[in-house]
């Protein structure tokens, strides 16, 4: 049965482009603070946010829809992750309980597809390998890391048993600041840990076997290590993060590998950006990257190793168009977009 309460907010209200003059900047205020964005299309724009809070732009931000979700037992979940696999689009609440939901592709009613009531449960990140294989990655639940995953299409989510989840170093969890601990690319999923310790999960078999990796990144604390992390073509990939209570610090915060997460090295040491919660690269040309997090925003158009600050604006999480032309971000009550041409033209 589907439970729903909502609330639609049109273009009268909550939709108002506020574009800033000579650029292509857009800005739109939003119901509640945002750290999942998925861009289904140039056109199709869809976000989970706090206090129960979904929408979605099937116009380029031209008309926006805003929903407010209640689970089945009366609450109201916030959503920091969300994943579209091709024939539904599924959000996935943190704390207790915790609820995914799932909807049609361009519907925003929710149908609740996994439950659960434990103290400890917190989700962080979601993606998928395909349209019935995904992947849910949460803190750890009596000293194992969660790993759900799904083989039909999301209708059912199962946790990995423990015998098969590396074995979990103590104050070791997940940050859900971007949606970005997971990344997946044909059979292979990266998860990306922090905390007190900050490790590299990695399957090449769809989730079935996991290894740990040791990572360069700063550790040691429980707001350190891994916040966000991309991986490009050929193995390429970055993870970004830092000390959450030192943002200005930017060493010990930005690793990169070239062997598909097998090695990994500090990059841009004391140069780039200080502390961020997600960097994404470019769809087209990997070389292009950009990081956010509530101290602005950064790029960069050499793989990672040289960096322009753009803006001092919070964002929490960005996402790139599939043509790559323009750049969607999201954060405390802000949706945003921008052409990546003339971010990259930005002193």
């Amino acid at each position: 049965m589907k439970f729903l309460r909502f609330t639609w907010l049109t273009i009268a209200t909550l939709g108002i482009s506020c574009s800033q003059a000579d650029t292509s900047w857009r800005h739109w205020q939003a119901p509640s603070s945002i750290r999942s964005l998925d861009v289904l299309t140039d056109d199709h724009v869809r976000y989970a946010g706090a206090q129960g809070w979904a929408g979605q732009t099937t116009t380029s931000g031209d008309h926006w829809q805003h929903v407010q979700w209640t689970a089945p037992d009366s609450t109201i979940p916030s959503f920091r992750s969300s994943a579209f696999n091709g024939e539904h689009w599924f959000a996935a609440s943190i704390a207790s309980p915790a609820w995914i939901a799932k909807c049609a592709p361009n519907g925003l009613e929710p149908t609740w597809v996994h439950h659960d009531t434990s103290a400890a449960v917190f989700l962080d990140a979601m993606a998928w390998w395909n349209s019935q294989e995904g992947l849910v990655f949460g803190d750890p639940v009596d000293s194992c890391l969660t790993l759900l995953i799904t083989r039909d299409g999301g209708h059912s989510w199962a946790p990995t048993s423990c015998d098969l989840v590396p074995a979990h170093t103590k104050g070791e969890a997940g940050f859900a600041a971007s949606n970005g601990n997971i990344c997946i690319q044909g059979d292979t999923a990266w998860v990306l840990t922090g905390g007190v310790a900050s490790r590299c999960l990695k399957s090449t078999d769809r989730g079935t076997t996991w290894r740990a990796i040791d990572l360069p990144i700063r550790q040691g604390e429980s707001m350190t290590g891994v916040f966000g992390a991309s991986f490009s073509k050929g193995g390429k990939g970055l993870a970004i993060g830092g000390h959450w209570e030192h943002p200005k610090d930017n060493t010990g915060n930005l690793i990169v590998t070239s062997d598909g997460g097998e090695h990994w090295s500090l990059l841009s040491e004391g140069e780039g950006p200080g502390y961020r919660s997600c960097i994404q690269h470019h769809p087209h040309r990997p070389q292009d990257v950009v990081a956010c997090g509530f101290d602005g925003i950064d790029i960069s158009t050499d793989g990672g190793a040289h960096w322009v600050h753009v803006s001092d604006s919070g964002r929490y999480v960005a996402r790139f168009s599939p043509s790559g032309r323009t750049l969607w971000l999201a954060g405390n009550r802000s949706l945003s977009s921008v052409a990546w041409s003339e971010l990259k033209a930005a002193p």
